[in-house]
């Protein structure tokens, strides 16, 4: 018995399918409709195992389907929009090492291929030529008539996503504002989550500066709890970053180097007036804004001067990390002599309750490191006790007498307030970071930027969200369970930028100095 081939086999059936036109679905009013799609494979490089999965499911229904004798449309497009694939190019033009060896040994690229691969557009043609006969080898049921890639270099394509926007636009749910996104430095462009090497899913969040007097300037202070004030005993300042005395806004502020880039960013005026390391500060006396109490700059090494404003104040009664650090620096008595500060600076220094949350005592901070057993700051268990801590305080936690006028009130209820009052009276400003590091495909570390003319789609608009909340119900989901999620994302959805000046795709119709972003 001659031994079967099944690869001759495949052939000769993918070739008579072929000859038939049998997956070629033209109109016809007189057969039901059936569209079945996958999610476009990027181009950046070949399909992977992700990609056949996938699309077998997608083959196996429209077969099915067909089989009822539904007209059946399986269409098949290429994805080439976005950052991806002009950061992978630009990376080969500038000789990364890394990515050349990776597209060589494990993407198989011939040389004088990869030469050519500095034009983004080839790159895309390349692996979209290898992919095509890939997906034709499998044997998946699509009608190659309707094949399309994702960029204005596919006119028919182009258009369709012109319409689009033209109609949010005049619906009103494409708008021009002011917002914070995430931007790439060296693209001059906002970064998407499918342009980022590193940091999908992270957005700009908001940060409460509390201004504390330092002679004639201010060291304002990052915190998403600004009612801890009450309670602040000390600051730390990293001794070994770089600050620096800058004019924002006119008034003269100490930040770190890196804060008054991100704040240069973010529609404020910065002057640098001189450069500095922490250490300058360190045993320095500061005063709190509500009392003018003078308390004491201490080291420390955790503060990461690349978070915010690179300045920290500190509630041992409150926050497991301000507390384990200062006692990691009372057992470093010759540390703190190297900058002038005694230990009985550091014995002077009394939690401060200010918050009451069943369960806990006066000082649920260094209970809490007690009953978990944390050793110090590098205690992994450190981490889950601050949020533990937060969590309880925020929702249940009552401010107490030492919080003047907001004592008897739940942090939660009152929390907005104190932002709102501590803002008006000069004591508190604000600045957008990133809670995690955010990189761009082009290799550059991403900041917050807030634009006052980009392009955004308008998802926090109450209407749009009934919309689509309407069609998640009335849709057929299989499994049943995953329709919370459509659900979950669209409350979630908030005003997003749409539009980048850098990439592949689409230019938007009516401002075609922009082009539409990947994931919009």
């Amino acid at each position: 018995m001659s031994q079967i081939v099944w690869e001759a086999i495949e052939e000769k059936w993918r070739k008579k399918w072929e000859e038939a036109h049998l997956f070629e679905a033209d109109p016809d009013p007189n057969r039901k409709k059936c569209f079945v799609t996958f999610p476009y494979p990027y181009m950046n490089g070949p399909l992977h195992l992700g990609h056949g999965f996938t699309a077998t499911r997608v083959d196996v229904y429209a077969r099915f389907m067909r089989m009822k004798g539904y007209n059946t449309l399986f269409p098949w497009a290429w994805h080439w929009t976005g950052e991806p694939i002009l950061g992978a190019s630009l990376r080969i033009k500038s000789g990364d090492e890394d990515l050349i060896r990776a597209l060589k040994e494990i993407d198989g690229v011939p040389e004088e291929e990869l030469k050519k691969f500095v034009d983004p557009i080839y790159m895309a043609s390349y692996y979209t030529r290898e992919s095509r006969e890939v997906v034709k080898k499998i044997g998946f049921s699509v009608d190659w008539r309707r094949e399309f890639h994702t960029t204005s270099h596919e006119p028919t394509y182009s258009k369709f996503i012109e319409w689009q926007y033209l109609t949010l636009r005049d619906m009103g749910y494409v708008v021009r504002g002011t917002h914070p996104v995430v931007w790439c430095p060296s693209c001059q462009s906002p970064t998407g989550d499918h342009d980022r090497l590193i940091g999908e899913g992270v957005f700009p969040e908001e940060y409460i500066l509390i201004k504390f007097i330092f002679g004639d300037a201010y060291l304002p202070a990052a915190t998403f709890r600004p009612e801890t004030i009450f309670g602040v005993t000390n600051m730390f300042i990293n001794p070994d970053a770089d600050y620096v005395e800058a004019l924002v806004d006119g008034e003269k502020w100490i930040i770190s180097r890196s804060a008054a880039f991100k704040l240069s960013e973010q529609l404020r005026k910065v002057k640098v007036l001189r450069e500095f390391k922490g250490r300058e500060l360190i045993g320095k006396y500061f005063k709190e804004p509500i009392s003018g109490r003078e308390l004491p700059i201490l080291p420390g090494w955790f503060v990461d001067p690349d978070s915010a404003t690179g300045v920290v104040y500190s509630v041992p009664a409150h926050a497991p990390a301000d507390w384990i650090a200062l006692k990691d620096l009372m057992d470093k008595t010759d540390l703190l002599k190297g900058f002038g500060l005694s230990s009985e600076v550091l014995r002077n220094i009394k939690p401060i309750s200010l918050i009451s949350v069943e369960g806990f005592g006066d000082y649920p901070a260094i209970e809490i490191v007690e009953q978990m057993g944390i050793k110090d700051q590098f205690d992994p268990k450190l981490e889950e006790a601050t949020s533990i801590i937060y969590r309880k305080e925020f929702h249940t936690g009552v401010l107490k007498p030492i919080c003047g006028e907001y004592a008897g009130k739940t942090i939660k209820d009152v929390k907005a307030q104190i932002i709102e009052d501590f803002k008006r009276i000069g004591i508190a400003s604000s600045m957008y970071d990133l809670p995690q590091k955010v990189v761009c495909r082009c290799t550059t570390k991403c900041v917050v930027k807030i634009l006052s003319d980009q392009w955004f789609l308008k998802y926090s608009d109450p209407e749009w969200k009934r919309l689509a909340h309407e069609a998640v119900s009335s849709a057929k989901i299989f499994p049943e369970s995953a329709r919370s999620y459509f659900h979950d994302k669209i409350d979630w959805l908030r005003d997003w930028a749409c539009a980048r000046k850098t990439g592949l795709g689409t230019p938007l119709p009516w401002d075609p100095e922009w082009i539409i972003e990947t994931l919009s």
